[in-house]
């Protein structure tokens, strides 16, 4: 068997954009006070217990006097952002991951102020869909439970003294439903979404220019994704897929992640662990994104082009370095796996995998690197994956969008101290953080994912591994697919 992908390619999408509201979408439970339990609505179509009734979104936001009485610990003064400081305290050998709602990172100043002379947030309401039935990211609080990102967004409403309003949503309908929203003229504040769903999800959005400052960095909002959206997405630092790998299975003297810092990590080197990781009846790589090898190109197979969704599935330096690879996988011997068995990073018996931070496992030392590239003197690539939010492409109001802003800003903060804590428990902090999310920022790729296009180039790509597929035919059937979808969805970016 010669693989080193599976390809697992969502069918489920479909680029809804009716402005009907369907039957199965409920708008969100208003929450009276911020200090209440947060009540959502899901509207999973399996969801076997009976709705809560509906209840209208406010047209306008309420006025001060009517909302000073229920909001707790209310700003009197103008909490001014701070700047970023010189090191990022997330990489001090110190940090100690906060058990707490506000965490480590403080506001960047990224997010314009506004003219209010309190908290962008105070008194404001936040308005928002999830992207899917799990919540982002859960942390540990100082008494050992579990806090999600929902609750930590109700207990932050709380501290900062606005409302919450969320609705809970199955991620199949999800996007649906915040179109469905959006065109019947709902207040939502920002748009959720997968990072598997970024084509799509971004016809939902416009760019946030106007109401940031491009020359500021934050330790917490990823300036790549920003940069790479149109200063659309809204994304935590270092939430990518890397090359992890148990250095204890590799051969003498071999190390990914130094040939890395040194432009040495190619292909062949990749080979070589692959061939002496099936010597030892160890699985030399898990993977499930074909999309990514595409990246070695230098360019996202994905993309946006002029603010317009764009394919470079076909492009002749993704053609390039596709080539190269099915050569590699050519030469790659079988791996035949021992029936019964579990191969996993935490197992032992898994050399690399492709994933996002992996969960740390006892008696077993990991550590990361890019793909390997397809020549020295070039650095590998990762891809960004995890949950986004983007302002709604519908939002005139700009202290609403600053409002909104300044929430996605503190979502990203936390989230990105969450994956920091992650990293920290396999070992991955101080200098070494610093190495991650620089090479998260420095060597990321933007996939602008659309489950409908990734299915039209299933065949072409599952080329790569199986060397009886002509991928120049395969292209030509997908491709008049492929164009269709993109000029469709195109009409709503």
């Amino acid at each position: 068997m010669k693989r080193i992908l599976a390809i697992l390619l969502c069918l489920c999408l479909t680029l809804g954009v009716a402005a009907c509201k369907p039957d199965n979408i409920t708008y969100p439970t208003v929450i009276q006070t911020p200090g209440q339990s947060a009540e959502v609505t899901d509207s999973d179509p399996t969801d076997k217990e009976t709705p809560t009734e509906e209840e209208p979104l406010p047209e306008e936001e309420p006025a001060a006097d009517e909302t000073a009485a229920e909001l707790p610990n209310e700003t009197t003064e103008e909490t001014p952002a701070a700047e970023v400081p010189h090191s990022n305290p997330l990489a001090a050998e110190t940090f100690t991951p906060s058990k707490g709602v506000p965490g480590t990172l403080s506001l960047s100043g990224k997010v314009l102020p506004g003219s209010a002379a309190v908290s962008p947030l105070t008194n404001r309401t936040i308005v928002i869909y999830t992207a899917d039935g799990t919540p982002a990211f859960s942390y540990t609080n100082e008494k050992g439970n579990a806090v999600t990102e929902w609750q930590w967004m109700e207990q932050l409403a709380e501290e900062q003294g606005f409302i919450l309003k969320y609705s809970i949503k199955n991620k199949a309908v999800s996007l649906k439903a915040q179109r469905t929203a959006l065109y019947a003229g709902k207040k939502l504040s920002l748009v959720q979404m997968d990072a598997d769903e970024l084509g799509v999800g971004m016809t939902l959005c416009r760019s946030a220019t106007d109401y940031i400052d491009e020359a500021v960095s934050s330790f917490g909002i990823s300036g790549a994704i920003l940069n790479a959206s149109n200063q659309t997405l809204f994304a935590p630092v270092g939430n990518i897929k890397a090359l992890w790998y148990n250095p204890a299975l590799l051969p003498q003297e071999t190390d990914p992640a130094a040939m890395a810092a040194a432009n040495q990590w190619t292909v062949e080197q990749f080979k070589a662990i692959y061939n002496d990781s099936v010597s030892k009846s160890a699985l030399p790589l898990e993977m499930e994104d074909p999309l990514a090898w595409a990246t070695l190109s230098g360019r996202s197979p994905l993309t946006l082009l002029d603010g317009k969704l764009d394919s470079n599935l076909y492009a002749r330096v993704t053609r390039d370095a596709f080539s190269v690879l099915r050569t590699m996988n050519e030469e790659l011997p079988d791996f035949t796996p021992v029936p019964d068995t579990v191969y996993s990073l935490a197992n032992n018996n898994v050399t690399m995998a492709y994933t996002a931070i992996p969960t740390a496992a006892k008696e077993v030392t990991l550590t990361f690197a890019p793909l390997p590239a397809l020549e020295t003197e070039t650095p590998g690539t990762v891809t960004y994956t995890g949950t986004y939010f983007g302002l709604p492409k519908y939002e005139t109001d700009e202290e609403s969008a600053k409002a909104a802003l300044t929430f996605a800003e503190l979502w990203c903060n936390r989230y990105t101290e969450v994956l920091a804590g992650k990293l920290q428990a396999l070992g991955i902090k101080g200098s070494t953080y610093e190495t991650y999310t620089s090479m998260a920022e420095n060597q990321g790729h933007l996939i602008l994912r659309q489950p409908e296009i990734e299915e039209a180039a299933a065949t072409y790509l599952q080329g790569l591994t199986d060397p009886l597929i002509d991928m120049d035919e395969a292209y030509s059937v997908a491709k008049s697919k492929i164009e269709n979808i993109i000029t469709v969805q195109n009409l709503y970016y």
